[in-house]
Parts: structure tokens; sequence; C-alpha cells
């Protein structure tokens, strides 16, 4: 049976390696319920330190319980601690989302400033709604420098100018903190 100290360093465990992927997580659950980020971003820059701290706490349980009595708990840490990685790939890799690589010649494509992203969570929200616009091929949302890059197909908008204006509108309608701008298109 298990004391409330041993429940209670699990408790912490876990905690910790929640926090420390707390930038994609919980804003990723947030996000699930149409719920605006709520500042979790905070942590990013300790997430080195939180995941020392979870790995050493999972080290500490291992050597003081064995590994049979914090498999669970290890595993449960570890799949908490590598989500942000996750949600990044799947934001580079749009053919999970099932578009395919090759795309017709008749597409153009647009770049967009946004603002207001606090989170990889926000990233992967918007690059997800505009991949769910009829016209969209490919989406991709970059974090790091806050832009998107959209190739859509020709004649599905009446023109280029609709196309944007569709696009920027849509990220607008997601959050009254997004603001978006066409930095380049072609």
């Amino acid at each position: 049976m298990p004391t409330i100290s041993k429940i209670g360093n699990q408790l912490l465990t876990i905690t910790t390696a929640l926090l420390s992927s707390s930038c994609c997580l919980i804003q990723l659950v947030l996000n699930l319920f149409s719920m605006s980020c709520a500042g979790f971003a905070v942590f990013t820059p300790y997430r080195p330190l939180l995941t020392g701290l979870t790995m050493l706490l999972l080290t500490t349980n291992v050597v003081r319980n064995g590994w049979r009595r914090t498999w669970k708990q290890t595993a449960i840490s570890l799949l908490i601690m590598i989500s942000p990685e996750v949600v990044q790939w799947i934001n580079i890799h749009p053919h999970i989302h099932g578009i395919a690589d090759d795309h017709v010649a008749t597409t153009s494509s647009v770049v967009l400033q946004l603002d207001g992203l606090a989170c990889i969570a926000c990233a992967n929200r918007i690059k997800n709604a505009l991949s769910n616009i009829d016209c969209v091929q490919s989406a991709s949302v970059f974090f790091d420098n806050s832009s998107a890059v959209i190739q859509y197909q020709n004649g599905c908008i009446p023109t280029v100018t609709k196309a944007t204006e569709t696009f920027i509108n849509m990220i607008k309608g997601l959050d009254a903190k997004y603001d978006a701008w066409v930095v380049q298109q072609w």
C-alpha cells in the first residue's frame, strides 16, 4: 500500500512533467474545449529546469521503489514531457493530416505575419483551422517567427485578395488576441 509520502512524490513528479510541457499539453486541452490560452507559456523558459527536476524525481523514485512500482509514473511523465516535440513534429509534417506532398501547378501561396501567438498550441490551433479551409492544400504555422505559409488552390476563392482576406479573417475569428497581415504572396 503506497504511503502518503510516495503518492505525494509521484504527484510532484507528474506535476513537474506537466509544467515542463505546459506550453503545449495544457494549451491543447484548453483549445480542445475552445478556451483561449491561459498564459501557461510563461513556463517555457523554465522548461529545461522543470525537465531536469522531473528526471531527478523519476530517478529518485526508481532507486527508492524499484522499476516495478514506478514504471507507470515514469511512462506517464516521459510522455507528458515529450508532448511539445510531438506537437512540433505534427506541425512540420503536413502529410500526417492527409495532405498530399505533390501540389497541382495551379496553386498560389501567401506568407502571413501573425501577432498574438503565445505558444506552440496557438500555432497548432491556427494551422488546423487554416488546413480545414477547402481550398487550402497546405498550411504551416511557425511559432518561432510568428508566421504562416499557406498554399491554396487557384480559382477556389475568386481573387488573391479575397483568399488572403479569408485567411486573415479566419485567424482573427479564432481569438481576439490574434492578428495577421500579408508579408508576401505569389
